[in-house]
């Protein structure tokens, strides 16, 4: 009897993801753009996550990304888009950009979601940031302030807004998929869901439905 029923639950467990995939309703759990919005992935297909370094859910959310990140399809590239819906958003988008622009992000993104979303420190200038850069001893102040004044560092703002502004992102985290669908924490429920959708959606993609 006790058998039995472990092979009907390990039979009832495989077929959970099925089920859940085919309970992912377009305008119920994500939305399909009418007007897709660039992506940045060449040839892999992409995981654009809208973030900004201040938000809670954002910071809850890492760790989830990160566990996803382990079992990434080759395929998909994740994308960051660090979010400036508000003004005072703004400088910690660009502490992003310059990061990248210095080939630091590994070693700082983390530590700036601990710093703005976790112990609230005031990282709102360029002075307080690439003070924040070189005491986490990943670059001098003054390569931060060069790489914050860039051609290549505005340019990325000025595409990251566009890219927001055409997903219509409202809020984060917010999860865009191959520029074409958007995905938010209050139409999935969950951080898991977030990306559980995502993953459905990737499919979608790659199978061409």
């Amino acid at each position: 009897m006790l058998y039995r029923s472990l092979i009907a639950l390990i039979a009832f467990l495989a077929m959970v993801p099925a089920a859940m995939a085919a309970e992912w309703e377009e305008g119920t759990h994500y939305r399909t753009l009418s007007e897709p919005v660039e992506t940045r992935s060449g040839d892999q297909l992409e995981l654009a996550e809208v973030f900004w370094y201040g938000c809670p859910s954002c910071y809850s959310m890492q760790p989830v990304i990160e566990e996803w990140k382990e079992t990434k399809p080759d395929d998909v590239n994740l994308r960051h888009v660090p979010a400036s819906l508000r003004r005072d958003w703004a400088p910690h988008a660009k502490a992003f950009y310059a990061a990248r622009q210095l080939g630091v992000v590994d070693g700082i993104h983390s530590e700036l979601f601990d710093a703005l979303a976790g112990e609230r420190r005031d990282l709102n200038d360029v002075d307080a940031i690439a003070a924040f850069f070189e005491e986490q001893g990943v670059a001098e102040a003054s390569e931060v302030r060069d790489a914050w004044g860039s051609f290549a560092v505005d340019t990325a703002m000025r595409r990251g807004r566009q890219f927001q502004q055409g997903a219509k992102v409202t809020g984060t985290p917010t999860l865009v998929v191959e520029g074409k669908y958007v995905i938010s924490v209050r139409a999935a429920g969950s951080y898991e869901n977030m990306l559980a959708i995502a993953d459905h959606l990737l499919e979608k993609e790659r199978s061409g439905d």
